[in-house]
């Protein structure tokens, strides 16, 4: 897409009704704030926010698992691969890219633990990235990112590993998925909205989310437009070893992840590149 079509697109935005979305505020329903323009000068800044990652300053080349690459660890499992990669980036010239092979499980995706966004621990996070995602295949359903921690007192959960996971699901549309380790409590939300695939064209899509283990919620948000139906208030729509009304009781979070990861057979090869990640404590605006 050119410079003149991508700003008439914007200008109609503007011209044409639509308003930004709400900052976040306790007083609010959450809302993640995104700026929508497309048209703004590429490239972040990193200055203030607690983890800030453009990958510029990153290696090329394959993780091995349990890598250390930078700040972060590289999880990659069998028949997928985790790599720095220069085939494209949102900004500069290196991005993230995760595989998972097609009829497998599997995948690869970077932790971050630590630093000055997990000391100490945070009971909520914001944060925001590019997502080039080059297929539409699909499983029961795979990771793009989460966060865990241990759930502190005096919550009924107290002592447990619980996790926050933004997925994909069967449908190929947005699912919120929680998990427990100790009583695998294993939750879901299913949204309405699919899972963006890249076009041959430059087509980056910025995702946006908000992570609040004190009110129990999730929300997300892609190029500035709230995703309503991927919200999680306390419940989701069921889960599996709990009732469907369960509270997702939300950790002290000390760690966060990217990247694709499949706990079930991928109906064909998944390629996915991230660039320009920021995870801090206060809502993360999109370019």
């Amino acid at each position: 897409m050119d410079l003149v079509t991508r700003t008439a697109i914007v200008l109609c935005l503007i011209g044409c009704g639509s308003s930004p979305a709400p900052a976040i505020d306790a007083a609010t329903d959450g809302t993640v704030a995104v700026d929508a323009s497309i048209d703004a000068p590429r490239g972040l800044v990193c200055g203030t926010q607690k983890l800030c990652e453009t990958f510029e300053s990153l290696p090329t080349g394959a993780l091995a698992n349990n890598a250390t690459v930078g700040a972060y660890r590289a999880d990659v499992q069998t028949s997928g691969t985790l790599a720095i990669d220069s085939t494209r980036a949102y900004s500069g010239t290196r991005s993230l890219k995760a595989h998972i092979d097609g009829g497998a499980k599997g995948g690869g995706r970077l932790w971050a633990s630590g630093g000055a966004l997990f000391a100490p621990t945070q009971r909520r996070i914001y944060g925001r990235f590019m997502m080039w995602n080059a297929t539409d295949a699909q499983s029961v359903h795979w990771t793009l990112f989460g966060a865990s921690g241990v759930v502190p007192a005096p919550s009924p959960a107290a002592g447990h590993t619980t996790t926050y996971l933004f997925s994909a699901a069967d449908d190929k549309k947005w699912m919120a998925v929680f998990y427990d380790n100790q009583t695998q409590q294993d939750c879901w939300n299913r949204a309405s909205e699919p899972i963006p695939v890249a076009t041959p064209t430059d087509h980056w899509t910025c995702v946006a989310f908000e992570a609040d283990a004190d009110a129990i919620r999730y929300r997300l948000s892609l190029d500035g437009r709230a995703i309503t139906s991927f919200s999680v208030d306390t419940t989701g729509q069921g889960c599996l070893n709990a009732g469907a009304t369960t509270p997702w009781y939300g950790p002290s979070f000390d760690r966060f992840y990217l990247g694709a990861m499949s706990f079930h057979n991928m109906s064909g090869p998944l390629d996915v590149w991230f660039d320009d990640l920021v995870v801090d404590t206060a809502p993360v605006v999109c370019p």
